[in-house]
């Protein structure tokens, strides 16, 4: 199993890592060897790095995110709940995932349970989904259901 946070990539093959310092991934990163970010399984082999989120989990965000006015959760009382101590949310530093019902492309599934995944989801209308390109990741709407944009 790969450690949380690497992405499979097709490296080339070393002879020996410790004399390597740096890997050039097909995927076209290069990455610093430091003894602990490649995995060896075998033939294949993992680059390691941290990755930005693709939707940043910011004030600014969650004030452009449209989750509020979606069919999907608007018959949810845990989110009509989150929504009345939304300011109190925002004051918090740093913002807790939990406390906001909504930017689910950054935070991931929703933590309210009584949404309606039959309704119609409207995430490609948010100026988010458009400015951060989710049509080409992966989910590309029902990011409550779902999970986050990748």
């Amino acid at each position: 199993m790969l450690p949380e946070l690497c992405y499979e990539a097709a490296c080339p093959q070393l002879n020996s890592a410790a004399s390597h310092r740096s890997l050039l991934c097909s995927v076209g990163h290069t990455e610093a060897w430091n003894g602990s970010n490649i995995f060896k399984e075998g033939l294949k082999m993992w680059c390691c790095k941290k990755k930005k989120a693709k939707v940043p989990f910011t004030s600014e965000n969650v004030g452009k995110c449209v989750c509020s006015k979606c069919p999907v959760q608007a018959k949810s009382k845990c989110v009509k709940n989150k929504i009345g101590g939304i300011k109190e949310a925002l004051a918090k530093k740093p913002l807790r995932a939990e406390d906001i019902p909504g930017i689910y492309c950054s935070t991931g599934k929703a933590t309210c349970t009584d949404l309606n995944p039959k309704e119609k989801c409207i995430c490609g209308t948010c100026p988010i989904w458009g400015e951060s390109k989710l049509a080409g990741g992966k989910p590309t709407g029902y990011f409550c259901r779902d999970g986050k944009a990748t």
